[in-house]
């Protein structure tokens, strides 16, 4: 998983296995990482898993 917050648009890109989709915008940065693992998870990722968060 790798999750890339862009801070002017306030979207995110989420990775995740063969999956690369954009979504938001987003009040905050915290609220779009939130919306980028429940992304993951609702496609199998484990929360016992690290993500990559690239700002």
């Amino acid at each position: 998983m790798q999750l890339v917050f862009d801070h002017v648009d306030r979207t995110l890109v989420v990775s995740f296995r063969d999956i690369v989709k954009m979504i938001g915008p987003f009040e905050n940065q915290k609220a779009a990482v939130r919306a980028g693992e429940q992304f993951c998870r609702d496609r199998g990722w484990k929360d016992g898993e690290q993500p990559i968060a690239c700002h």
